[in-house]
């Protein structure tokens, strides 16, 4: 069996990439719960929420990607040597399982509806 050499670094760079996507998409759901739809014109929508708009529209790719990416990253033996990595990566893979959860449920699709029509 092939042992993966992802280094600790690398990981942090996945979980950092991971966590941004989160982010981005948790401020475009906040951004909608907290904004009234018929404030802003469907045409354009604000300069605030392109990151959400980015993320809500494609986020979905990157982040199924970097889960993978993290996965392996999970398994690497310089990861599950340094305890601070390896949870940093387990709660950024976590909370991006959690935000592909969301774009998968109606909430996700009504947000979907409200940035991206």
């Amino acid at each position: 069996m092939r042992e993966t050499s992802i280094s600790r670094g690398a990981a942090g760079t996945v979980s950092a990439a991971l966590l941004v996507l989160v982010l981005a998409y948790l401020y475009g759901a906040v951004a909608y719960l907290v904004s009234d739809a018929a404030y802003f014109p469907e045409q354009s929508p604000p300069g605030w929420s392109w990151p959400a708009v980015l993320v809500t529209m494609f986020g979905f790719v990157p982040a199924a990607v970097m889960l993978l990416f993290a996965w392996g990253a999970w398994r690497s033996p310089q990861v599950r040597a340094d305890p601070f990595t390896r949870r940093l990566l387990v709660a950024a893979g976590v909370a991006t399982a959690l935000m592909l959860l969301v774009m998968a449920t109606p909430p996700g699709w009504e947000l979907f509806d409200w940035y991206v029509s």
